[in-house]
């Protein structure tokens, strides 16, 4: 029997030597940039490259488009888009349990994913 085909886009692993931290500073703002780190980025055949992060504290990673489209890893190893505001949360909102937050870091998160939310609304009302 053929193994079913890989869910999701494949991408290359490619290497920096420079961080890219717009498409992180975008998604977060300002604040919350210091607590991730740039891992490394993956191209797809497209040419769209994917910026990977990863928080210090929650240790889960961020994969972030230059346009601010978010993907997560697929269980075939492909990646699959996701909405950028589920992408914030399942990096970011175990933070608290794990380490605890102050208050400013939490206002962020949900500053970051309350605008996250709020533009796929409205790109999902103008139709793009």
């Amino acid at each position: 029997m053929d193994e079913a085909p890989c869910c999701g886009r494949s991408a290359q692993f490619t290497q920096r030597k420079e961080p890219v931290w717009e498409p992180l500073i975008a998604a977060v703002g300002p604040r919350l940039v210091g607590t991730f780190m740039w891992m490394y980025e993956e191209e797809f055949a497209n040419g769209s490259v994917l910026q990977v992060y990863k928080h210090i504290h929650t240790r889960r990673y961020l994969h972030l488009t230059g346009d601010g489209r978010a993907f997560a890893y697929a269980p075939c190893g492909g990646r699959l888009r996701m909405s950028l505001a589920h992408a914030l949360e399942e990096a970011l909102c175990t933070w608290w349990v794990l380490s605890g937050w102050d208050d400013e870091d939490a206002e962020a998160v949900r500053d970051a994913v309350f605008r996250a939310s709020e533009e796929e609304i409205k790109r999902a009302q103008s139709g793009n």
